[in-house]
């Protein structure tokens, strides 16, 4: 007879993948019994069974990272718990390369994992070749060899995970389908299922690739998509050392690991396709797709040129299973925005086995907690837009972050699927005028401007690329002359009613009972004291303020803001991004150019720093903030699209006289740092408070109305703890800093580049970076440098950024 299920439980989990069987596992194991995972069919049975177990501990990120390095910790000690062997085997990987920006990639992997005291080093061809004796050594440069890395049994972990939940006291229940999670007030009450409805205080979408679908239901947005995955099985392979590490060739498109006396062979494609788009069967369960020879020839043809055993080879297993992929690469793992107590993850790449213990054990820590245990920022559910759940652009776009997994990974890449959704009314004039569009939330912003007779078209470099010089000179045109920035798709938030000011108190950190006209950047902080936000706010009447964000966090800031908008107060929220185009004008010049134009008065006593005035550019009405984010004296115009156009004609022509440049994200980027202007994201999260990043200044403890986080940022401020952001830069002007570059005192890790970029005014790369310190007030004596592709570069360390800001002029 089938077990009743239970009326309650304080967690629900959907899904026995390796995802939820962890989620349950790490609940259980810290104390919370009444915890409940339901799978529609058999544990393992959607994509986990299928997965070919590689266990790779640098990822992406520096979260992604801690997850699979944990994952290896779990793997060598969970048997002894559970006396469930999870098929771990730790022989190593081997990336190589067949070229030289490839193998700049992997030097620098090589140097982030020295910031997890991962163990990774350099390794010659022939050293490789008799590694990897197999292996056909032409062409190859070298590569990265990473003793800890290995693979595991998918089912077999994840059965070991499950094991491991139910000696804790969690209960796990095959063969139930979830039909639908209950919601009631904004929060989850429980799911029903084709056996029964179970109340719960918290629900856990772990459903692979149906949680899309699951999670439409209640209008959460879950970023992913199955795309088909091959991977090959070749017959038994006489004399096979079992001993072979995981052998990468990501130019290539291809992976080997030696599977019990076989060779395992699998594919990062370079034509990849969604599946199931129009549903996946009920029935799916422990199925696999057609396999297509077409579909995977191309690599095939280089598998077998750099294994050339493999063209005497019969091959046992060809498979073909889906896989989820996210629209960016990044894993969504968190609490759903505008649903309480529901919470998610999935989406994860392909990176399910290595990364599934230490995910599963993040987001039940972070149930636990009631916020998030680490840095998760880039996984938020909030990340994105409603339109980017829909199915039509994951479908579009989800399929090429598989062809991405082993493309190179430039700085800054580009998609190139699912391009030109967002543009601002400055989109064509500057197009034709030779803009080079990055992308943003859809957003398509100019990333560098091509010069007459240049193809506007980016290419990549971990060194210099074709538009490095134009970008060099777009800087100095924002820092000796001036410039026009296209600032249009920033967020821009109304908040508005008799409350908004006391509101604003409450939830900015600066001061917000200013008159009207002026304008000031402020931090929005958890309860914890960590900066959720940071944003400029404009007080537009009594009534009515503008909150500006930048360009990928605006849904996340309108969520928070909403979020805290008590039941009695008079205070609207409404999204005017798309109502004004905003274009930056700044440097030295500036004041120069905006003058010719307007009977404005322009100088610091009429116009000072962080004011707000309208006037008339041309026939165009328009309101302008004065300030600039590259640390220049400037101004930021609005002007509601139907002059847009006309506004930038009067701009550009009577710019001619004053060497007026279009500039790009590349420089503005690069200003930005070299100033020390911070961005959310990179150089700040919800983990650091203010003290930690230097802008305590903008936290304003004794204001009448006390804002959210004031008692924990004054207690973390007291007591002092970092790691704290410096400013630091090269003594060489070659080498190029992007992020994450470890950054050592006396030949010791100490930290690592958050931002970074060449700066011409410096002729050096500048960046910011976290240094682990115990006084945030001086910097520790001894000799600093950064690691850039294995070798070690003196560099110069500051509290402050390497050029003061101008404000005035």
């Amino acid at each position: 007879m089938a077990k009743t299920l239970p009326s309650h439980a304080q967690v629900v989990i959907i899904g026995g993948g390796i995802h939820g069987c962890s989620v349950a596992y790490h609940l259980a194991k810290a104390g919370w019994k009444d915890v409940i995972l339901l799978e529609r069919k058999t544990l393992t049975s959607g994509t986990t069974w299928h997965a070919a177990g590689l266990v790779g501990q640098l990822q992406g990120s520096h979260s992604t990272t801690a997850f699979a390095s944990y994952g290896v910790e779990l793997l060598q000690e969970i048997e002894a718990e559970t006396g469930q062997n999870p098929g771990f085997r730790q022989s190593g990987s081997i990336s190589i390369a067949v070229n030289d920006e490839r193998l700049a990639e992997l030097k620098r992997k090589a140097d982030f994992a020295s910031l997890f005291g991962v163990e990774a080093h350099y390794m010659e061809t022939a050293e490789i070749a008799e590694r990897w004796p197999l292996m056909n050594a032409e062409g190859v440069l070298g590569g990265i060899h990473m003793p800890s890395d290995g693979s595991a049994n998918p089912i077999d972990l994840t059965q070991a995970l499950a094991k491991g939940a139910r000696m804790h006291g969690a209960s796990i229940r095959e063969n139930i389908k979830v039909k639908e999670v209950l919601t009631a007030g904004g929060k989850v009450s429980g799911v029903r299922t084709d056996q029964g409805t179970i109340t719960a205080d918290v629900v856990v979408n772990c459903g692979g690739m149906w949680a899309r679908e699951l999670g439409r239901q209640n209008g959460v947005g879950v970023p992913l998509h199955a795309c088909e995955h091959y991977y090959l099985v070749t017959e038994p392979i006489p004399d096979l050392p079992s001993d072979l590490p995981v052998l990468r060739s990501y130019c290539d498109g291809t992976y080997w690991k030696e599977d019990a006396g076989k060779l395992l062979f699998g594919f990062a494609h370079f034509h990849a396709k969604a599946w199931a788009k129009d549903g996946i069967p009920d029935s799916f369960e422990f199925d696999s797709l057609p396999f297509v020879e077409d579909d995977v020839m191309e690599v095939l043809e280089l598998s077998m040129n750099r294994v050339p055993i493999l063209q005497e080879t019969g091959i046992r297993t060809f498979f073909n299973g889906p896989e989820s992929y996210s629209h960016d690469g990044r894993f969504t793992l968190g609490e759903a925005p505008d649903l309480k107590g529901y919470y998610v993850l999935a989406g994860v790449n392909s990176t399910g086995i290595q990364s599934g213990p230490g995910a599963g054990k993040a987001l039940a820590d972070w149930i636990m907690a009631g916020h998030p245990p680490m840095d998760l920022a880039e996984m938020d559910p909030a990340r994105i837009e409603d339109w980017q759940a829909r199915d039509p652009y994951l479908q579009e776009r989800c399929p090429e972050t598989l062809v991405l997994t082993y493309a190179m990974h430039w700085p800054g890449r580009q998609r190139e699927a699912a391009r030109n959704l967002r543009r601002t009314p400055f989109y064509h004039p500057m197009k034709a005028r030779g803009a080079v569009y990055t992308e943003a939330q859809g957003w398509e912003r100019p990333g560098w401007f091509a010069p007459d007779g240049v193809e506007p078209k980016y290419d990549y470099s971990f060194h210099r690329p074709s538009w490095f010089k134009y970008a060099q000179a777009e800087q100095k045109a924002a820092r000796e002359g001036v410039a026009m920035i296209d600032y249009s798709m920033l967020g821009k938030l109304m908040v508005e009613g008799r409350d908004a000011e006391s509101f604003l108190q409450r939830v900015c950190t600066n001061d917000m009972a200013m008159p009207v006209g002026r304008v000031a950047y402020s931090l929005m902080l958890n309860k914890r004291g960590g900066i959720e936000s940071d944003v400029t706010v404009a007080r537009h009447s009594e009534y009515s303020f503008m909150v500006m964000s930048s360009i990928s966090h605006t849904r996340r800031d309108r969520d928070h803001l909403q979020r805290h908008i008590a039941a009695d107060e008079d205070v609207r929220l409404r999204d005017a991004t798309t109502a004004h185009a905003v274009l930056s004008v700044a440097g030295p010049m500036a004041r120069d150019l905006l003058s010719t134009l307007s009977d404005a008065n322009f100088d610091d006593d009429a116009f000072p720093f962080n004011s707000m005035q309208h006037f008339h550019i041309g026939h165009a009405p328009v309101f302008a903030q004065r300030l600039s984010y590259t640390g220049e004296l400037g101004w930021e115009v609005f002007i509601t699209p139907d002059f847009a156009e006309h506004v930038f004609e009067v701009l550009s022509s009577a710019g001619e006289t004053f060497g007026l440049r279009l500039v790009g994200g590349e420089a503005l980027n690069a200003l930005r740092i070299e100033k020390g202007f911070l961005h959310w994201g990179h150089d700040m999260s919800y983990t650091e408070a203010p003290h930690q990043v230097g802008l305590g200044f903008i936290c304003k403890p004794d204001k009448p109305i006390p804002f959210i986080g004031r008692d924990a940022f004054l207690s973390r401020k007291a007591a002092g703890k970092g790691p704290f952001l410096c400013h630091i830069k090269l003594q060489e002007s070659d080498p190029l800093l992007h992020h994450n570059e470890p950054v050592l005192k006396d030949g010791e890790v100490v930290g690592y580049v958050a931002s970074g970029a060449f700066a011409y005014a410096q002729n050096a790369s500048v960046g910011t970076c976290f240094i682990t310190s115990n006084d945030k007030n001086s910097i520790p004596n001894g000799d600093y440098a950064v690691v850039v592709e294995g070798q070690t570069i003196p560099a110069t360390l500051g509290l402050k950024a390497f050029s003061t800001p101008q404000t005035s002029g």
